[in-house]
């Protein structure tokens, strides 16, 4: 989301959110293209979002919402990527 009042248009349990930005540091399965739902607000922009396997905190600026789509998405949904393993000596 590129402005702020793109936030009241949430509904929390209905409308989805796509990444914009690649999580994956996060958890292996927030890469950029990821959908889920927006189940709520933990602080000021930070969306609470559902997604198949995991529920994260994201910034409103790292999400678009999804047109026309609603409810939980399903693991067929997301993008198929293959993680790259990580060695100890990788900068976070």
């Amino acid at each position: 989301m590129k402005n702020r009042e793109e936030l009241q248009r949430i509904v929390f349990g209905k409308t989805r959110v796509v990444l914009t930005r690649d999580l994956s540091i996060m958890n292996p399965n927030l890469v950029e293209g990821a959908n889920g739902l927006a189940v709520g607000k933990l602080a000021t922009y930070t969306l609470k979002v559902a997604f198949p396997k995991v529920t994260v905190g994201v910034n409103w600026q790292d999400c678009d919402i999804v047109e026309g789509k609603f409810g939980m998405p399903t693991d067929a949904d997301q993008p198929k990527v293959i993680p790259r393993p990580r060695a100890i000596t990788d900068d976070a």
